[in-house]
C-alpha cells in the first residue's frame, strides 16, 4: 500500500486531540507559548501543529487538509509534501511571534496551537501548482485558486493588523502561507521535478 502523508498526519492530529481532552496538562506542554520555547522547550515549535483549541477547531483543519493535501502530495511527492509542512508550521510560528511582538507584544505570552499555518501552506502549495482551479470560498464565493491564495494573505494580514479577529493567530496563517509560498518559488526555481497531475475538482474552503 502506498504511503499517503495527508492521511498519516489527519489520523495524528485526532489522536493527539483525544489526548489533549484525556490528559490534563497536554495541551499546556505541547502547544507553542513563546517565553515557554525560548526557555528551552524546543519541541513546542512543531508539536503546537498538532494542538486545536476545539472541535470546530480541528474539524476545519483536517477538512482542508484532505481537500488539498493530497493533490499536493501527489504533484510535490512525499518528501518534498514532508518538508513543505512542517517548515510552514514552524515559519508559521516564526512569523507570528515576530509580528505579533511588533504589533502586539502583550500576546507574546499567549499560547499559539493548531495546525492552521501548516494548513494554509499546503492551500498556497495548491495555488501554485493548480493556479486555475476553482476554490469554492465557505461553498458558495468561487474564486481561482491562485486569487484565494492571495485574498487569504490580504485577509490575514489586515486582520492581524487590526485585531478584529482577538484569539486567531492570523499572523500565524499568514506565516504559514509566506512561508509555503516561499518554498513553492525555491522549488519552482530548481530543477526538481514537480508533477501536475491535471486536477480539476472543485475545492471547498470554510474559514
Amino acid at each position: 500500500m502506498k504511503f499517503n502523508l495527508t492521511l498519516i498526519l489527519v489520523a495524528a492530529n485526532i489522536t493527539l486531540f483525544i489526548a489533549q481532552a484525556l490528559i490534563p496538562g497536554f495541551t499546556e506542554l505541547f502547544s507553542l507559548t513563546p517565553s515557554i520555547a525560548f526557555s528551552g522547550a524546543w519541541w513546542q515549535f512543531l508539536t503546537y501543529m498538532f494542538m486545536h483549541g476545539g472541535f470546530l477547531h480541528i474539524t476545519i483543519n483536517m477538512f482542508v487538509l484532505l481537500m488539498f493535501g493530497f493533490p499536493v502530495e501527489a504533484s510535490l511527492g512525499t518528501k518534498r509534501f514532508a518538508i513543505l509542512y512542517f517548515i510552514s508550521g514552524v515559519g508559521s510560528a516564526l512569523l507570528y511571534m515576530g509580528l505579533t511582538y511588533l504589533v502586539m507584544p502583550g500576546d507574546m505570552e499567549v499560547m499559539m496551537l493548531g495546525a492552521s499555518g501548516a494548513v494554509f501552506a499546503v492551500l498556497t502549495a495548491y495555488g501554485f501548482l493548480y493556479p486555475r482551479n476553482i476554490v469554492w470560498i465557505i461553498g458558495f464565493f468561487p474564486l481561482p485558486a491562485k486569487w484565494a491564495v492571495i485574498m487569504f494573505a490580504g485577509l490575514e494580514l489586515f486582520l492581524g493588523l487590526t485585531g478584529l479577529e482577538p484569539g486567531i493567530a492570523n499572523f500565524g496563517h499568514l506565516g504559514g502561507i509566506v512561508t509555503g509560498a516561499l518554498l513553492m518559488l525555491w522549488w519552482r526555481r530548481s530543477r526538481g521535478r514537480i508533477s501536475y497531475k491535471g486536477f480539476r475538482d472543485y475545492q471547498f474552503i470554510w474559514e
